[in-house]
Order: C-alpha cells, then sequence, then structure tokens
C-alpha cells in the first residue's frame, strides 16, 4: 500500500510538467485543467499496476495525450452537433425561419447519407424503421448519420457561409 502512495505523490508532483505540456497542446486553459485532473484520477486508479517508478513520467505523458485526445474529439462533437439545427426538435413557427437553403444540397451528398438525413431529420422517421429500410444496423446508421450531417454541415458552410454559422436561423441568403 506504501508503495502505490508513493506512486501518487510523485504522480500529483509532475503537475507542473503535466500542465505544461497540456497548455501547449490546447488553446484553452480551463481545458487544459481538465484534462490535467482527469488523466491525473486515470493515473493515480492505475498507478498499482506500474512496477517501474523509473517509466512513470513517460506513462503520464501517455495517458494525458490521450486524454487530451479524448477531450478534443468530444468538444468536436459537440460542437458540430450544434451547428446544425435541430429540425425535428424544433416548433413548426421556427421551422419556417430555418433556411431551406440547405435542402438542395442534400441531393450533393452520397446518395445514402442524402436518405438517411431525408429520413430521420425531415420526415421525422424513426431510427429502427430506417435501419431496417437500408438493411443496416442503428449503430451503423447512427454512425451514417453523423457523417451525413457532417459533409452537410460543410456544404452549408462553402454554400451559405454566415448564416450556417448562426444555424441557418433568419437566412437572407434568399432560399
Amino acid at each position: 500500500m506504501q508503495e502505490s502512495k508513493s506512486q501518487a505523490d510523485l504522480i500529483v508532483s509532475y503537475i507542473d510538467r503535466l500542465t505544461a505540456y497540456a497548455q501547449s497542446r490546447l488553446a484553452d486553459k480551463d481545458l487544459a485543467a481538465d484534462a490535467v485532473q482527469e488523466a491525473v484520477t486515470k493515473a493515480v486508479k492505475a498507478s498499482p499496476a506500474l512496477k517501474d517508478d523509473g517509466k512513470l513520467l513517460p506513462w503520464l505523458y501517455t495517458i494525458l495525450r490521450n486524454t487530451i485526445v479524448d477531450l478534443t474529439r468530444r468538444q468536436a462533437r459537440e460542437v458540430a452537433s450544434a451547428e446544425l439545427p435541430d429540425l425535428a426538435a424544433a416548433e413548426p413557427d421556427e421551422k419556417e425561419t430555418i433556411c431551406g437553403c440547405f435542402k438542395p444540397l442534400i441531393a450533393t451528398l452520397p446518395s445514402d447519407y442524402g436518405e438517411v438525413i431525408q429520413a430521420i431529420d425531415l420526415e421525422e422517421k424513426p431510427r429502427e424503421a430506417v435501419a431496417d429500410e437500408l438493411g443496416v444496423t442503428v449503430t451503423n446508421l447512427n454512425v451514417k448519420l453523423h457523417r451525413a450531417r457532417e459533409k452537410l454541415r460543410q456544404a452549408i458552410e462553402n454554400t451559405c457561409n454566415l448564416c450556417a454559422k448562426h444555424g441557418c436561423l433568419n437566412c437572407s441568403c434568399g432560399s
């Protein structure tokens, strides 16, 4: 038990180095602090498995690097999902204010992506039914939907620029 405590103390002693590393990788200091906290928590929990204290610092950097990657991916998913308007959740009068310029862009997507967006986002069909129609699993459908929305988001940004940054609400692009 004493060995685990000394490893935990060593881990804590490296916090300044880990924080500097995280801040060099992430522009947001709060996100860097979150990454360090999450990585240190993981390291302390797993430290009894590390037998050689000489390998502790490289091990900590590996944990921190993986944590930064996970946090960055999580943040990117949150940003991407927030950028596209949720047509299914929009109120009827709100649906009227959402620009229609994205609808023709659906046709420019790969056909299976266009079908998925049309069925789920526009026709509001249940995912299970759409998965059955397309002959795929719900998990595969969710991946296709995510990729389709990302492709559509890119197409909207390339076409509409400013209005795409504001969720295509009260758009003035004329569509």
